[in-house]
């Protein structure tokens, strides 16, 4: 990495001294007795103007620079070497002695052209630094116009007081080598006039693909104090930079075309018109491969804007959220307590054997005669408030750890949550404060749309009507501190009895009224639960009141089946979106119908690995798993979206998901990747058709300023 100055000069030396005791002080303090010598500080610190290693000057040939070069090597000399001393290299334009010809002009700007192309690729890490101080207005002008098309980290300028700067002209080498004495001490001012960034123009790849670069442009580089005379024949950079910035919007069409031609799934629009150097970053920088870099990298993913399509409120408690659910049911326990109290103690002691395991959770929802449901789980959560550690051992037993909690399988993973779901969302109270917590983990996490996953008619138990519930949790969600746009997705379970799967569906009717529009909030129907309990095809005739009505659905399917229940889903239950899908790879005609058809497939990486298990980039235990198809599928052009499942039971959340989605992708997942996923979240979102194009256009925008920010 090499900081570089860049200037023109011409027939006064003295500049160089004076922008260097700018540059570097520690050189040189030229300043020290400026009345403005805080300002000047302030303005070094500021615009983060380091000490340069080199200085390129560009000057003409001939005798009136000959003598003040010859001046300026005495001056440099007197230093006697050291590190800090900064490498002087020098180009003497040959045949450009006056500039007093067309011809000389475009020969001097050619070659100033071609030293800042060559200083800009040379620190591209570092700081170019460019000077309009110094030669002929022309050569001033030259080297502006190169600084603004390739860029530099800042333009420098040096304002002379006319009183008393000609004094300085004519002093010896060894004046400069000292601060300004006091009755010059402001005679010259340096100043940052600004900063641009690289024109995106130079890097656009032109009809025959070739960029701007010093291969196309060679330069010789003069040696260290050693002037080179050079001869820049014609004035061919500067010419296609002239015609580069005419025709800029041609080339970025150009550039997005290309890309997108490149890729089986489209990105956010605006980044096919980053400046390419971007686009390579966020093509080529990955996450997900090294665990140093795991808290950096998440809080970069954390502030992305994101979709939530697959989230179940029944497991989105971690341990000591569920002390807070059941905290909400405090003054109903009251009431009983002379009834649940003398339990407690033996349901903890239970508890505390074996990890849990002398308890039955489920058993313990209606342990007590005459306690409704939540309150005995509610009073047996509370029983640990004090020990919100031990808890957590009662719920997740070895599966505090992570590499232990890898392919547990669908029975064990599901225990894992029976303290919360309908063993304590049983109460309006208890579900206010899960939608709270859900609400305050999205915003913490820039969740912008939120798709709540809930089966209204197994919360009923403590005596709510089930149409309540719904519109508790709705008027929750719609609250302040809510996601900006959110859906509700009723989900019928396999496993439970047909009744159940109907109640679900009659609910919907119900409140969506005669033309479907009376509750706006319900934007989906879900069929969840174990697929070999009972298959979609069996499922067709309960759903068909939901197709009619054209509400869309989403089919749990290809978690733990073959690749067959993901095709049911999709031809008899008509899904436009899967859950999980992990199995669709076995079946690459059906595949290529998703791509064709846009069916969304929602992949929730924690809950598939701790579930099935699959590799993991941080865990070695894990290496002779299979690999996780995310990666096989956006390759493939499928619409891919990565959701948290249970945040609760798989001790994850909104962000982790992207980032667990990187570790499980052999080499992770790049930057441009993550974005794919995060718009395909939009994209395949429930949202009504014109405010699903608000959040994309939303969230676009603020990726757009993200990325500015973290890779400019």
């Amino acid at each position: 990495m090499s900081d570089i100055l860049v200037t023109t000069l011409g027939t006064s030396w003295q500049i160089v001294p004076e922008l260097l005791g700018f540059t570097n002080p520690n050189l040189v303090d030229l300043y020290a007795r400026h009345p403005k010598r805080d300002e000047i500080a302030e303005t070094r610190r500021s615009a983060d103007i380091r000490p340069v290693e080199e200085v390129w000057m560009v000057t003409t040939k001939g005798e009136k620079t000959d003598t003040p070069i010859q001046n300026l090597l005495a001056w440099h000399r007197l230093f006697g070497g050291g590190g800090r001393l900064p490498v002087l290299r020098i180009w003497q334009v040959a045949g450009a002695g006056d500039l007093a010809s067309e011809e000389e002009c475009r020969q001097m700007g050619e070659c100033i052209f071609r030293v800042v192309l060559h200083a800009a690729e040379r620190c591209a890490d570092g700081h170019l630094l460019i000077s309009l101080a110094g030669g002929r207005k022309t050569m001033s002008s030259d080297i502006q116009n190169a600084a603004v098309f390739f860029g530099c980290h800042a333009l420098i300028h040096v304002i002379q007081n006319d009183d008393y700067a000609k004094k300085l002209w004519g002093q010896e080498a060894a004046f400069f080598l000292e601060p300004l004495p006091e009755d010059l001490k402001d005679a010259v001012t340096p100043l940052v006039a600004g900063r641009h960034e690289r024109n995106p123009a130079a890097d656009l790849g032109d009809e025959s693909g070739r960029v701007i670069s010093r291969d196309r442009y060679p330069l010789e580089m003069p040696a260290a104090s050693e002037p080179l005379e050079t001869a820049v024949a014609g004035a061919g950079l500067m010419e296609e930079v002239q015609e580069r910035s005419r025709r800029a919007s041609f080339l970025f069409c150009n550039q997005a075309n290309r890309l997108m031609g490149e890729e089986t799934g489209t990105n956010f629009l605006a980044l096919y018109n980053l400046r390419p150097s971007l686009v390579r970053r966020l093509k080529t920088q990955r996450i997900g491969v090294d665990p140093a870099r795991e808290d950096d990298e998440l809080v970069w993913l954390q502030r992305l804007p994101k979709a939530e399509l697959h989230c179940h409120l029944g497991g989105v408690a971690d341990p000591a959220e569920i002390l807070e659910i059941a905290e909400a049911n405090r003054l109903a326990l009251e009431r009983c307590r002379d009834r649940w109290g003398p339990y407690v103690k033996e349901w903890r002691r239970l508890a505390e054997g074996e990890a849990g395991e002398g308890i039955d959770f489920k058993v313990l929802r209606q342990a007590v005669p005459g306690v409704p449901e939540p309150l005995c789980t509610a009073a047996f959560v509370l029983a640990f408030e004090d020990r919100a550690d031990l808890l957590e051992q009662i719920i997740y037993g070895t599966f505090r750890h992570e590499d232990a909690f890898c392919g547990v399988g669908f029975k064990a993973y599901e225990k894992a949550g029976d303290l919360q779901g309908s063993g304590l969302l049983q109460s309006e109270a208890s579900l206010r404060a899960a939608c709270r917590i859900l609400c305050r983990k999205a915003a913490k996490h820039n969740v912008r749309h939120l798709e709540v996953r809930c089966s209204p008619m197994n919360y009923g138990k403590g005596g709510l009507d089930p149409a309540e519930v719904v519109r508790v949790i709705d008027a929750e969600l719609a609250a302040e501190g809510g996601p900006a746009s959110y859906a509700l997705i009723f989900t019928a379970s396999r496993h439970g009895i047909m009744s159940k799967v109907y109640e679900n569906i009659e609910l919907a009717e119900r409140l969506l009224g005669g033309d479907g529009s009376g509750f706006r909030s319900l934007r989906g129907f879900d069929l969840a639960g174990s697929e070999e309990a009972a298959r979609p095809e069996q499922m067709r005739e309960a759903f068909m009141p939901m197709m009619r009505r054209c509400l869309r659905l989403t089919i749990h399917a290809g978690e733990t089946s073959s690749a067959e229940s993901i095709w049911e889903a999709v031809y008899h239950l008509n899904a436009e979106r899967i859950g999980h899908g992990l199995t669709l790879k076995e079946n690459p005609v059906l595949l290529d119908k998703f791509r064709d058809r846009d069916i969304a497939i929602e992949m929730c990486p924690s809950s598939n690995v701790q579930i099935v298990g699959f590799r993991d980039n941080f865990l070695q235990a894990t290496r002779r798993r299979e690999p996780y198809p995310l990666k096989e599928y956006l390759e493939r052009g499928l619409r891919v979206t990565v959701n948290t499942d249970n945040p609760g039971i798989s001790r994850t959340d909104f962000t982790r998901e992207l980032h667990r989605a990187a570790r499980l992708t052999e080499g992770g997942l790049t930057l441009w990747e993550i974005l794919l996923l995060v718009r395909n979240g939009f994209k395949a979102s429930f949202a009504p058709r014109g405010r699903r194009q608000e959040l994309l256009r939303e969230a676009e925008k603020e990726i757009i300023q993200l990325i500015q920010e973290r890779l400019q």
